[in-house]
C-alpha cells in the first residue's frame, strides 16, 4: 500500500466513524489512526468496503444505499428493531432500507404495517413450520400469507409492535430471513417435486440447503450492490425458470454418464437479458464455491454509484463475459470441466400443468397434488391445513412453486380421496381452468407502493372473463404486473400485462388503472420475451382484447399440439394487433 493510499484509507476510516459515533453508534475501525486505514481491509465487511472506496476514489459519489450500508452495517441494527418494536415505531429514512436485510418492509404509505419475507431454500417448508407460520399470521399479521414468484411466503400486515416477535418466532421455526430483501441473493429456488420427481436428473434439496447456509453464514457475501438470485435447475417435471436468474445451474449428462451442472450467468428479464450458457460444468459439489467466487467478483466490480445500473448484468456487459468467468476463475481452488453444448445432454422440457392436479409419482403407490393458491394468496388456516396434510397424509413437506401455488407429495394411493375433502374443507381447489392454473400477479397496489394497478383483483376478473367466454385445450401462462420492477415477469409469460396509469377523458379526473399488453414471452428451450402489441390501456379494455388474442390463435394454430409460444414464433404478433385494431 503507498502512502497515498494510507492517508485515504485514514481519512475514510476516520470519516465513517465519526458518523457511526455522532449516531450514538460504536465505531468500526480501532480509534488509533495509524492502525485504522489497514483495518479497512480486514474488517468483515471489507468486500463491501473496498468496493465502496475505489469508487469515492475514482469521483464517483456513492448512492445513499451504499452510504447507509457503511455508516450503519443493516445486520448490526437488532437493538434498533427490538427498540422500535417495544415503542411500537416504525423505520425512518434509510432504516427503511436497512430493515429490508432482515426480511422486514415497511408497506407504507400503501399500508401502517410491515411484510416479512421468509426464506425457503427449495421452495420448502416442513408441514411444523407451515402451522408455525400460520400461526404467526394469525398473531402478529393480517391472517394470511402472499405465496411469490420465488417458491417463498410473504406474511402481511405486521403491526410495528411485532416486527421483533415474528422475526424470533420464525428462528424458533427455523427459518431465518436474514437476506430476504435489500442488497442480497434472495431465495434460493429449485425443482418443487425434488425427491420424487419422475424426471429429473438431480435432486436439487441439498444444494439449495448448502447455498442457502453458506449465504446465511457468509458475512461478505451480505456486501452486494444490489439484489441477486440463484437458481438450480435439477430437469424435474416442473421447475423454477431458472435461466431468469443471475446465476443458473441446470443439470446436464456428461459424456461420461455422470451428472454436472452448466454454469449459466446474467439472467435478468426485467432488463431483457436470459442468462447465458458458459462452457463451464462443475459437480454438485463445485456449485456453491462458484456462486461464491461469482458472487465476489460481481461485489467488487458492480456499480455503487447509479441503483439502475447496479446489476450483474451491467458488470457482464461491461467486461464480457469470458472475461468475468476468468476473474471468477482466479478466486477457485480447482479448474471447472468445460464441454461444448454439444457434447451435454439435457433434460426433456418440463411439463406445463404438472403443478396443479393430481398425479402419480413413478412408484405408483404414491401421488403427489398441485393445489391452486389464488394468485398466491392463502390464508392462515389454508396454510395450517397444508401443513397439517403434508404432516399426516405426505411426505411431510409443502412444496412451493414460482408459480404461486403448493404442492404436497408421498400421498399414499388410499389416502387420496381423505386428502380431497379435507382439501375442500379449507376451500382449496386442485382441478382448475389452465387460466387460473398458469395465471401469476404480483403483490398490486393493496399492498405494494410501486404498484399501479390491483393485480389480483384484476387476475381473478381475467380468469372469470376467459373461463366464461373460451375453452382453451392447451396450458397457458398469463402473467400479471404492477410496476416495471415485473415481480411478475411479464416479458417471460405467453401473455403479460404491465400495470400502468392511463390518462381519463377528463382531465379533471384521476388517473385510471391500466395495463401494457405483451405476447409471445417464454423460458428455457421455448425462451423469449415478450412484445408489446398494445397499451396503455384501462382493465376493462384490455381483459376483452385478451380473449380476442387467444381466439386468434385458437383460430389460426396448426393444432392443439402448436403452444401460444409457438405460434408466436411462427405467426409474428402482427396478426394480434390487425385483429384488436
Amino acid at each position: 500500500m503507498t502512502d497515498e493510499q494510507r492517508e485515504y484509507l485514514k481519512g475514510f476510516a476516520f470519516g465513517v466513524d465519526a458518523r457511526r459515533e455522532k449516531a450514538g453508534m460504536a465505531k468500526l475501525f480501532e480509534s488509533d489512526a495509524d492502525e485504522s486505514a489497514t483495518r479497512v481491509h480486514n474488517h468483515p465487511d471489507a468486500l463491501q468496503l473496498d468496493a465502496q472506496e475505489r469508487t469515492e476514489a475514482a469521483g464517483e459519489k456513492l448512492v445513499p444505499e451504499e452510504m447507509a450500508k457503511r455508516d450503519a452495517p443493516p445486520l448490526d441494527m437488532w437493538p434498533t428493531i427490538r427498540a422500535n418494536a417495544a415503542e411500537g415505531t416504525v423505520p425512518k429514512g434509510t432504516e427503511v432500507f436497512r430493515y429490508k436485510y432482515h426480511g422486514l418492509f415497511y408497506t407504507a404509505p400503501t399500508q401502517d404495517a410491515f411484510m416479512c419475507r421468509l426464506r425457503a431454500p427449495n421452495g420448502h417448508f416442513t408441514g411444523r413450520q407451515a402451522i408455525g407460520i400460520a400461526d404467526v399470521a394469525d398473531e402478529h399479521a393480517g391472517g394470511y400469507a402472499h405465496v411469490t414468484t420465488r417458491a417463498n411466503l410473504q406474511i402481511r400486515e405486521i403491526h410495528p409492535h411485532s416486527t421483533d416477535q415474528v422475526l424470533l418466532k420464525l428462528q424458533d421455526l427455523g427459518i431465518i430471513t436474514r437476506g430476504a430483501g435489500a442488497d442480497n441473493v434472495r431465495n434460493i429456488t429449485g425443482d418443487p417435486l425434488a425427491g420424487i420427481d419422475p424426471q429429473a436428473f438431480f435432486d436439487t434439496r441439498p444444494l439449495c440447503r448448502e447455498m442457502h447456509y453458506h449465504l446465511i453464514n457468509t458475512r461478505a457475501l451480505y456486501g452486494l450492490p444490489r439484489k441477486f438470485n440463484i437458481a438450480f435447475n435439477g430437469g424435474g417435471l416442473v421447475r423454477g425458470v431458472s435461466d431468469t436468474n443471475d446465476i443458473d445451474f441446470s443439470a446436464v449428462i456428461k459424456p461420461d454418464g455422470e451428472v454436472g451442472f452448466q454454469v449459466s450467468i446474467g439472467g435478468i428479464p426485467g432488463h431483457d437479458d436470459f442468462a447465458q450458457a458458459t462452457s463451464w460444468v462443475v459437480t454438485p459439489g463445485q456449485c456453491v464455491p462458484v456462486a461464491d467466487a461469482i458472487l465476489r467478483v460481481y461485489a467488487g466490480r458492480g456499480c455503487r454509484s447509479d441503483r439502475k445500473k447496479a446489476r450483474m448484468k451491467y458488470v457482464l456487459d461491461e467486461m464480457g463475459n469470458d472475461a468475468f468467468m476468468d476473474a471468477v476463475l482466479d478466486l477457485l481452488a480447482f479448474q471447472p470441466d468445460q464441454f461444448a453444448p454439444g457434447d451435454l445432454r439435457t433434460p426433456p422440457y418440463p411439463s406445463a400443468d404438472a403443478h396443479v392436479g393430481i398425479h402419480a409419482q413413478d412408484d405408483d403407490a404414491h401421488y403427489w397434488i398441485g393445489v391452486w393458491t389464488p394468485f398466491g394468496y392463502c390464508s392462515s388456516d389454508q396454510l395450517r391445513g397444508l401443513g397439517q396434510i403434508a404432516d399426516t397424509d405426505g411426505d411431510g413437506l409443502v412444496r412451493l412453486t414460482v408459480w404461486q401455488n403448493a404442492m404436497i407429495g408421498g400421498i399414499p394411493g388410499e389416502r387420496l380421496e381423505t386428502v380431497k375433502a379435507a382439501l375442500a374443507a379449507l376451500g382449496l381447489e386442485y382441478d382448475v381452468s389452465t387460466f387460473r392454473a398458469g395465471m401469476v400477479a404480483c403483490t398490486g397496489n393493496v399492498g405494494c407502493k410501486f404498484s399501479n394497478t390491483n393485480t389480483k383483483r384484476d387476475a381473478g376478473a381475467l380468469a372469470d372473463y376467459l373461463e366464461k367466454h373460451l375453452n382453451l385445450d392447451y396450458p397457458l401462462n398469463i402473467h400479471v404486473t404492477g410496476c416495471p420492477n415485473s415481480c411478475a415477469q411479464h416479458k417471460v409469460a405467453d401473455i403479460g400485462l404491465l400495470g400502468t396509469k392511463v390518462e381519463p377523458e377528463d382531465e379533471d379526473d384521476e388517473p385510471l388503472e391500466g395495463y401494457h399488453l405483451y405476447v409471445g414471452g417464454g423460458v428455457g428451450e421455448k425462451r423469449g420475451l415478450g412484445e408489446k402489441i398494445t397499451g396503455p390501456l384501462t382493465t376493462d379494455s384490455v381483459i376483452p382484447l385478451i380473449a380476442e388474442v387467444l381466439n386468434v390463435y385458437h383460430d389460426n394454430r396448426l393444432g392443439p399440439q402448436e403452444s401460444f409460444r409457438d405460434f408466436v414464433g411462427r405467426s409474428g404478433t402482427a396478426v394480434f394487433t390487425t385483429a384488436i385494431e
